[in-house]
Order: structure tokens, then C-alpha cells, then sequence
């Protein structure tokens, strides 16, 4: 497993990603994403 970090305005998003996907994506630090959220749950933290 590894972690996938966006910057977006106000803050931060953070994603778990598998090491298939990211081979899959051809990920690698600095490769331009697009962040799709489809969620029927969301989970807050206090920060």
C-alpha cells in the first residue's frame, strides 16, 4: 500500500492506493492527478 497526496485549495486531500494502481497509473512523485471522490461515508478528525 501507499498514500497518494493532492494539494487543493484549503487544504489537503489523501488517498490509500495500492501498489497495482499506482504501477497501473504509471505514478510517481510530481505526476499530475485528478482527484474523483465517490464516497457513501466520510470520516472527520479534529485537527
Amino acid at each position: 500500500m501507499g498514500s497518494v497526496r493532492r494539494t487543493v485549495e484549503g487544504g489537503e486531500l489523501s488517498s490509500a492506493i495500492t501498489r497495482n494502481a499506482a504501477e497501473d497509473l504509471t505514478l510517481s512523485p510530481g505526476t499530475p492527478v485528478v482527484a474523483l471522490i465517490k464516497a457513501t461515508a466520510v470520516s472527520l478528525a479534529t485537527a
